[in-house]
C-alpha cells in the first residue's frame, strides 16, 4: 500500500518543530555576498551586540523589507537579489491569484511565484519583480546563530506601515528542521519578513506563530534553508524542494546526476535531506524527452524502499514502495521534455542504510490484449509477435508488469532458431543471453490455450555491469 506523500508533523515543543514547503522555479540568481565568520571571542560578540542599537539595525535592513499584499491578505518579505527575487513564507501567497509587492519607498510592483511552498513542509516562497538595483539584505554565516543571541525583527505587522522593529533573543534552535525560536515580537503581517542579527544581517525568515498548544511561540526559518532554495534555482531542479523535502545542506550540490540505463549506490543517513514525514531521502536529476519510455527501481536489504518520480513542474507522475530487500520499481513515459527529479527515500521514518537505484531505457514498451482475432499457436493459444534488434552476447531482459493470464514467452534469433521458451510469472522478469547480432523475435502468449486478456510489458537491455550486479546478489 502507498502512503505518501502525506505529512503529519508536530507543532513546535521544545526541540520538535512544524515543517514546511517550497516548489522551485528556473531563475536566474546571481551571486550573493556572505560574511566571513569572524575570530571574535563571545565576550567582543556579546559587546558589539549591546553596543548595537535597534535604529541601526532598522536604518542597514528596512529598505529591503517589503510589504506584500493579495486578495486574500497580507505579510512582509525580503529582498535577497537586486533584480527582483523576493523571499517570504508560503502562507502568506498561497492560492493568491494577485500579488502585489511595495517597497519602502512606495513602489509597487506585481510580483509572480517562481518558488511555492507549503506550512505543511517548508514555509518559504521565491516571488519576482520586474525591476533592478533594488536594495538586498545582507545574509549572515549559515548555523552562525546561536541561543541567546540578541535578535531583531523587521516586518508589516497587521500591514501597518511604515515597517516596524522589534527586539528579544533567540530562544531555541532546531538545527534538523531549520527552526528559530524567538521572544521578538511576532504578529499577524510580520510573516515572511526579516530576523536579523545585530549587524542588520539576515539569520532567518519570520512565520507562522506556533499553533493550538504552542500559542505564543515565534518561529523564524533559518537562512541557509534560503541558500537551498537559491541552490536549487542554479541546479535547475524541479519544484520539490519545500513541497516534498526539508534541503540540508547549503554548499554541496542538492541533487545528483541520475546516469539513465545505469545504476547508483546510495546511502540514506543523518545527513541526507529530511522529507516531510521525518524520514531521510536523496534527491537525483536526469534530462528526459517526451514520450520517452523509462523504467526506475530502488532496492535495498537494510531499509524499505520508497521511489518518487516528479515531473518538470514538480507534479507527482508516479511512485512505489517496496518492503525491505524487494524492489520499488515503476515503468514510466515521460510527458514532454525537460529536468525531471527522482526522490529515494526510505518507507518508513527512522530508516537508514544503503540502497541501489537503477533506471533502464526500454528497447520496447507494450501494452495490449490478446482477444480470438489474433493468430494461435500449435496447441490452439493465441499469440503476438514483436521483433527487436540484439547483439551477440548481449542479454536481453523481459519484465512484465501486468498480465490477465498465466504467460508464455519464447524467444527466436535471425534464423528463427528458438533461443529460449517458458511459462513466467504475471509481474516477473525473464533474462535471455542473445547468441547472434540481427533482429530477434518475441513470442508472447498462454500457458493454457484459450486464455485471453490485457498484457504490459517492456523489453530491456542488460549491461555487462547490471549483469554482474545481478550475480552478485
Amino acid at each position: 500500500m502507498i502512503r505518501k506523500p502525506s505529512f503529519h508533523l508536530t507543532r513546535f515543543v521544545a526541540s520538535g518543530l512544524i515543517a514546511a514547503q517550497t516548489a522551485i522555479v528556473a531563475a536566474t540568481v546571481s551571486e550573493f555576498a556572505l560574511t566571513i565568520p569572524g575570530l571574535d571571542s563571545s565576550r567582543v560578540v556579546q559587546a558589539q551586540e549591546s553596543n548595537a542599537s535597534a535604529e541601526d539595525v532598522y536604518r542597514k535592513a528596512a529598505p529591503s523589507v517589503v510589504y506584500i499584499s493579495t486578495e486574500e491578505g497580507r505579510g512582509s518579505g525580503v529582498i535577497v537579489d537586486a533584480n527582483g527575487l523576493i523571499v517570504t513564507n508560503a502562507h502568506v501567497v498561497a492560492g493568491a491569484r494577485q500579488i502585489e509587492v511595495e517597497l519602502q519607498n512606495g513602489r509597487k510592483f506585481a510580483a509572480t511565484v517562481v518558488s511555492m511552498g507549503s506550512p505543511d513542509c517548508l514555509d518559504l516562497a521565491m516571488l519576482k519583480i520586474e525591476t533592478a538595483n533594488l536594495p538586498t539584505i545582507k545574509f549572515a554565516t549559515p548555523h552562525s546563530i546561536q541561543r541567546g543571541q540578541r535578535v531583531y525583527a523587521i516586518g508589516y505587522p497587521r500591514g501597518i506601515k511604515p515597517s516596524s522593529i522589534t527586539q528579544g533573543i533567540v530562544s531555541n534552535l532546531d538545527s534538523d528542521r531549520g527552526f528559530v525560536q524567538t521572544d521578538a515580537s511576532i504578529s499577524p503581517g510580520n510573516s515572511g519578513g526579516a530576523l536579523l542579527n545585530h549587524r542588520g544581517e539576515l539569520l532567518a525568515i519570520n512565520t507562522l506563530k506556533g499553533l493550538n498548544e504552542n500559542v505564543g511561540i515565534n518561529l523564524a526559518i533559518s537562512v541557509d534553508r534560503v541558500h537551498a532554495l537559491i541552490q536549487a534555482m542554479k541546479e535547475n531542479l524541479s519544484p520539490v524542494l519545500g513541497k516534498y523535502l526539508i534541503p540540508v545542506g547549503t554548499s554541496a550540490l542538492l541533487a545528483s546526476q541520475l546516469p539513465l540505463g545505469g545504476t547508483q549506490q546510495g546511502n540514506l543517513q543523518v545527513s541526507s535531506h529530511l522529507y516531510c514525514d521525518g524520514s531521510r531521502a536523496d534527491i537525483y536529476k536526469f534530462e528526459g524527452e517526451a514520450d520517452q519510455p523509462v523504467m526506475l527501481s530502488m532496492t535495498s536489504a537494510e531499509i524499505g524502499s520508497y521511489l518518487m518520480l516528479l515531473g518538470t513542474n514538480g507534479e507527482l507522475i508516479r511512485q512505489a514502495q517496496s518492503k525491505q530487500g524487494e524492489a520499488a520499481q515503476f515503468l514510466v513515459s515521460l510527458p514532454q521534455r525537460g529536468t525531471y527529479t527522482v526522490i529515494a527515500n526510505s518507507a518508513n521514518p527512522g530508516q537508514l542504510g544503503r540502497y541501489r537505484l537503477q533506471t533502464s531505457l526500454p528497447v520496447l514498451v507494450e501494452q495490449a490484449k490478446l482477444t480470438p482475432s489474433d493468430p494461435r499457436l500449435s496447441d490452439g493459444s493465441f499469440y503476438r509477435r514483436y521483433m527487436f534488434p540484439g547483439k551477440a552476447g548481449r542479454a536481453i531482459a523481459v519484465a512484465l508488469h501486468q498480465f490477465d493470464f498465466e504467460p508464455y514467452l519464447a524467444v527466436y534469433d535471425p534464423s528463427g532458431k528458438l533461443v529460449a521458451s517458458g511459462k513466467a510469472g504475471r509481474q516477473d522478469t525473464v533474462q535471455i543471453q542473445l547468441p547472434k547480432d540481427g533482429e530477434y523475435s518475441l513470442i508472447v502468449s498462454t500457458v493454457n490455450p484459450g486464455e485471453r486478456g490485457t498484457f504490459f510489458f517492456s523489453l530491456h537491455n542488460v549491461t555487462a555491469r547490471s549483469q554482474q550486479s545481478a550475480q552478485n546478489r
